[in-house]
């Protein structure tokens, strides 16, 4: 089988490329143009595609654009519609009347991003472009890039640790203790005198406060020097979640060096939700039962302790047995739900809590749809398009989600949170590190 892929997005790409390179040819591009032009120069080697997968949002042409294109060209060389080329449409945004307008276009399947092994290989045996479904099977247990089972004849290190998580082995971490004690306090009713009290025990924090204070964004006539007057200019709503902030920053390490890159992410993009939250909620004027930024700050904390996991199973392997970087993908994007609210419901938080972090990529996958997991869905989309966390911006068009539009975020409102959410970042991220 040979396949071209053309996706902007270079993870995309990579998890693509993983799938289908061990059932033949596989060709990347990151434009619709050069998407064309390989599938031109294909046909007229007379080595033509029998899959094409195309992002439906990219810049200067979009897929559907290329789709038309390339049905043209097959038409002008007279190809009957049975025998074209196969075209998969790749999504993040499940946007009815998008698909609909592919299909119309002339495209064989439409797939929502995050995808995985499974649902392309059942594609292309529906497709027929495999023979069977076992073989699917098969395929889907094994590491590609290797050639060999994952797992072997020892389980798989992401086999083991979804058994550990389903029997409740995985060990989870604490919720840190200067956290534990703050939430205690305000629970209780705690005044600001109170609330400084306990945080000079910490003088990191104490420091950290002081400093973001007395930054730019923040900034008064007089420079704060104790922590009383940068809990006074910060308000006890501010102080709390920075608090949060500070105290969070450091679960976000790894003693596997091979995942700094990933865990340092993660953080980036979850104190960028944490503001997209927060301001999500100012713009609104929405009410909720919870803190709207402690909410963004935890959506993803369930990623953060599958690749600890990883990471620490890795380093006590004495067979030197690595995890295929799509595997662990894949197992982020299936079980960090259940892990994060599993996480959360240790450390004693709420119900809502809970289920932003089990469904805030999923809303309709929860029984209840509260507003607090709306406002985290959108400002979890709304930081990935700015490209926090990510390698590449997220090429969505949030205005139109259907939860959006419920919620009232409109593109004026998506536009001015961004730039308050770039100030934020570029000013106080620096503060918690």
């Amino acid at each position: 089988m040979k396949t071209l892929v053309a996706d902007e997005d270079l993870v995309s790409r990579k998890k693509m490329n993983l799938i289908m390179k061990s059932l033949g040819e596989c060709v990347l591009v990151d434009n619709t143009q050069d998407a064309i032009t390989a599938f031109e120069q294909a046909w007229n080697s007379d080595s033509p595609f029998d899959l094409v997968t195309l992002d439906i949002y990219m810049h200067e042409m979009d897929g559907k654009e290329a789709l038309n294109k390339i049905r043209q060209l097959e038409s002008g060389k007279g190809v009957a519609r049975e025998t074209q080329v196969k075209i998969f449409m790749l999504t993040t945004y499940c946007d009815k009347d998008t698909i609909i307008s592919c299909v119309k276009e002339g495209c064989d399947d439409v797939i929502i991003k995050p995808f995985d092994k499974s649902t392309i290989l059942k594609k292309l045996v529906v497709h027929g472009l495999l023979e069977d479904i076992d073989y699917t099977e098969s395929y889907i247990g094994s590491d590609s890039s290797h050639g060999s089972t994952v797992s072997g004849k020892k389980e798989g290190i992401l086999k083991e640790i979804i058994t550990q998580f389903k029997r409740g082995e995985i060990d989870l971490p604490a919720l840190p203790r200067i956290q534990q004690k703050y939430r205690e306090l305000v629970g209780a009713g705690a005044n600001l005198q109170e609330i400084a009290d306990l945080l000079k025990q910490d003088a990191a924090i104490s420091s950290k406060l002081i400093s973001i204070s007395n930054s730019s964004y923040y900034r008064g006539v007089v420079e704060n020097k104790t922590l009383d007057q940068a809990i006074g200019r910060l308000g006890l709503e501010t102080t709390r979640q920075t608090v949060n902030a500070i105290a969070n920053r450091s679960l976000y390490v790894t003693r596997n060096k091979k995942y700094t890159d990933i865990v340092e992410a993660l953080w980036e993009h979850s104190l960028s939700c944490a503001y997209a939250s927060q301001l999500v909620l100012e713009s609104l004027n929405l009410t909720l039962s919870d803190d709207a930024f402690t909410m963004g700050l935890f959506h993803d904390i369930g990623k953060l302790v599958l690749v600890q996991v990883v990471g620490e199973i890795e380093e006590k392997d004495e067979t030197g047995q690595e995890i295929d970087p799509l595997e662990l993908f894949e197992t982020m994007d299936t079980y960090h739900g259940q892990t994060g609210s599993a996480l959360l419901k240790k450390w004693g938080f709420s119900p809502r809590f809970i289920t932003v972090a089990e469904y805030h990529d999923d809303p309709a996958g929860s029984d209840s749809i509260t507003d607090e997991l709306k406002l985290v869905y959108c400002a979890n989309l709304l930081v990935k398009t700015m490209g926090y966390g990510q390698r590449e911006p997220l090429k969505i068009d949030l205005a139109a989600d259907e939860v959006a539009q419920e919620l009232g975020l409109d593109e004026m409102k998506i536009t001015e949170v961004k730039k308050n959410v770039t100030e934020q970042m570029d000013e106080l991220k620096k503060y918690l590190e």
